[in-house]
C-alpha cells in the first residue's frame, strides 16, 4: 500500500498526437472516490431491494383487496337474502295474527321491532375502513340479525302448532259449518220481512230464495245427514239436513231429490236440482238456516 501513498498518475498517449496527457490522482481522493462509489452501490443494492419488497407489497395488498372485495359481495348478498326471509317472516306474522283474529284466539298486533332485528349490512352507509376489517362489523350484525330471525322462526313456529292443534280440534266443526252457496245464483228475495207474493200480505221471510234455471245442481255447503226429503205443501219437493252442533239447513220447491233420508253428505255434493214445486212463482231455491230451531239470515254464514 506504501507505492499508493503519494496516489498515481494516470497517463493518456493519444494514437495520433505527440503530446501526452498526465492525469495525477492523490491518494485521498482515491479514496474519497472509493468511498463515494461503494456508497452509490450500496444504495442502488437498498433502493432495487426496496423497489423488489414494494412491489411485493403492492401485489400482496391488492390480492387482499381483492379478497376483502369479493367477501364484501357474498356478505352483501347474505345480507339481501336475510332481509328477504325477514319479509317472509313478516307475512307469516300477519297470517298468523289474522288466522288467530278469525279463530277468536288470543292474538298481538305484529311489531316491525318484536324480536329485535337490525337492519342489514346493505343498509349500513358508513364506509368500511380497514379497522371495520379488523373489528368485522359487517359480520357482527349479520350474525344479531341471524340469531333474531332464528327466534322469530321458533317463536312462529310455536304459534303455528298452537293453531294447527285448535284447528284440528275444530275441524270437525269446520266441516260442518255451511258457508257456501248451495247453488249458484242471484237472491231475488232476502232474510226479513217482505210482501207475500200470493196474498200480498207482510210476512217474515225465514230463508233467501236463489234463482236459477230448472235443473241446476244444489250441492250440500257442508257435511251433514239428511234428516228429511219428500213433500211440503209450501216449499214442495224438501230436503233437510242435520249439520250437528244445533244447525240444521233446508231447501226447498226442489225439481228432484237425489238424496234420501239418512244419508250421510258432504260439502260439495249435490242433493237435488232446482225447481219450482209448492207455492213458488218461478225455479228458484229456498234456502234456510236454522241455529238452535232459529232462522238466522243465510248470508251472514257464506263466505264463497
Amino acid at each position: 500500500m506504501d507505492r499508493f501513498k503519494d496516489g498515481f498518475t494516470l497517463v493518456i498517449v493519444p494514437r495520433r498526437a505527440a503530446k501526452v496527457f498526465r492525469l495525477h490522482v492523490s491518494r485521498n481522493a482515491m479514496i474519497g472516490w472509493g468511498t463515494v462509489a461503494a456508497l452509490l452501490a450500496l444504495f442502488a443494492g437498498i433502493s432495487i431491494y426496496r423497489t423488489v419488497d414494494l412491489r411485493l407489497e403492492m401485489a400482496g395488498y391488492s390480492s387482499l383487496r381483492n379478497d376483502y372485495l369479493r367477501e364484501q359481495v357474498e356478505i352483501r348478498k347474505v345480507a339481501d337474502e336475510v332481509d328477504r326471509f325477514r319479509n317472509q317472516m313478516d307475512r307469516m306474522r300477519e297470517l298468523d295474527y289474522k288466522l288467530r283474529m278469525i279463530t277468536d284466539l288470543e292474538a298481538e298486533r305484529p311489531t316491525p321491532n318484536q324480536y329485535g332485528i337490525g337492519g342489514s349490512a346493505e343498509n349500513r352507509t358508513e364506509p368500511l375502513r380497514d379497522t371495520d376489517l379488523a373489528k368485522l362489523d359487517t359480520l357482527t350484525i349479520l350474525d344479531k340479525d341471524l340469531s333474531g330471525m332464528d327466534r322469530m322462526a321458533q317463536v312462529q313456529e310455536e304459534s303455528f302448532n298452537n293453531l294447527k292443534a285448535f284447528l284440528a280440534d275444530r275441524k270437525d266443526l269446520i266441516e260442518r259449518t255451511p258457508y257456501r252457496w248451495p247453488v249458484h245464483g242471484f237472491v231475488s228475495s232476502g232474510f226479513g220481512t217482505r210482501i207475500d207474493p200470493f196474498t200480498g200480505e207482510s210476512r217474515v221471510h225465514d230463508a233467501i230464495d236463489i234463482v236459477a234455471p230448472k235443473g241446476t245442481d244444489v250441492r250440500a255447503p257442508a257435511d251433514g245427514i239428511v234428516t228429511f226429503t219428500g213433500w211440503d205443501t209450501t216449499f214442495g219437493n224438501m230436503i233437510v239436513i242435520d249439520h250437528g252442533y244445533r244447525v240444521i239447513t233446508r231447501y226447498g220447491h226442489n225439481d228432484t231429490i237425489l238424496v234420501r233420508e239418512g244419508q250421510r253428505v258432504k260439502r260439495g255434493d249435490v242433493i237435488s236440482t232446482i225447481g219450482s214445486t209448492g207455492r213458488s212463482t218461478g225455479p228458484h231455491l229456498h234456502y234456510e238456516i236454522r241455529i238452535n230451531d232459529v232462522a238466522i239470515n243465510p248470508l251472514t254464514m257464506i263466505v264463497n
